[in-house]
């Protein structure tokens, strides 16, 4: 006599049962590391047996300090980028875009405090939708980059990676901002002007993140002061993207006080778009209110 088939066990089941379940990818990705799988991704996790102690104030935040656990899940293929998005749906997401070179991946280790996002000077190391699973509570993702001046990526950008940045921001649907890293020393390109405008047609909220303000105080201009090059700096990157909205200053110098100071407010925001409940329109005002606030303060200090 046969017996009937037992159904088969999902993998999700497979899971051990905690009150965060780790998504299905980003866990068999880490089983891969393991086992020392050719196809393993580079994360740089906190694990559970670990000797840090974290107080409960600084464990209630999205990003801690220090201690973050991190899951990277690289998404090279529409299909995996689909499985990902499925899986993470119940997360809120924030994504992480600008030019090859102009400081997106540096940005993100410098908030995270982890070496997970691929920074180098060699154009175009992020090739995949690079899912950052924090602490179970946020998912930060690394678009690929745009090309820049160089032109070095520009082939495998139009044929791979937009149509994958494209699928991503019109299909991720608890993706409540872009941040976008433009390297303040650069002139704004017709591409970047065109994608951003894409960006915002999908209806998806953009802060404009100012990256490498520190590089300023090392040009030798003596006719022109540092805090006026940037404000002139940030006025024509402004008018040449046409762009209205909340813009911040970032730098990855990590001795310096602004670049404390910029990742603290950073991290605050990222704490508030979440926290926002009508998801891309709540974010999208609440964003422009703080636009506005901001542009009267400088007015007024330029008074």
């Amino acid at each position: 006599r046969h017996e009937a088939p037992q159904p088969a066990t999902s993998a999700m089941h497979l899971l051990p049962s905690c009150s965060t379940r780790v998504p299905l990818l980003f866990a068999l990705s880490v089983a891969r590391r393991r086992v020392g799988s050719p196809y393993a991704t580079q994360a740089g996790s906190t694990h559970a047996g670990s000797s840090l102690r974290l107080d409960k104030a600084e464990d209630d935040f999205l990003v801690r300090n220090n201690g973050n656990d991190v899951q990277l899940l690289q998404c090279p293929s529409m299909a995996v980028l689909r499985q990902g998005l499925m899986e993470t749906s119940g997360l809120p997401h924030i994504c992480v875009a600008g030019e090859s070179n102009t400081g997106k991946s540096s940005m993100i280790n410098h908030l995270l405090k982890k070496n997970l996002a691929k920074a180098s000077s060699v154009a175009g190391k992020t090739r995949s939708v690079d899912m950052m699973l924090v602490n179970n509570k946020l998912v930060m993702t690394d678009l690929p980059g745009l090309p820049s001046r160089d032109h070095q990526v520009e082939k495998i950008w139009a044929s791979t990676w937009e149509p994958l940045v494209t699928a991503y921001v019109r299909e991720c649907q608890p993706l409540r901002a872009m941040l976008y890293a433009h390297d303040i020393r650069w002139k704004v390109s017709p591409q970047v002007r065109s994608f951003l405008g894409t960006v915002q047609e999908a209806g998806l909220p953009v802060v404009l993140v100012l990256t490498k303000d520190d590089k300023l105080a090392l040009e030798e201009n003596d006719s022109v002061p540092e805090h006026e090059r940037r404000r002139r700096l940030t006025t024509t990157i402004r008018k040449s993207l046409d762009f209205g909205g909340l813009h911040l200053h970032y730098s990855c110098e990590s001795s310096l006080a602004s670049s404390r100071r910029a990742r603290r407010s950073l991290l605050r925001l990222i704490e508030d778009l979440v926290a926002e409940e009508g998801g891309r329109e709540a974010c999208m005002q609440m964003l422009n209110q703080r636009a506005a606030k901001k542009q009267m303060g400088d007015l007024d200090r330029a008074g």
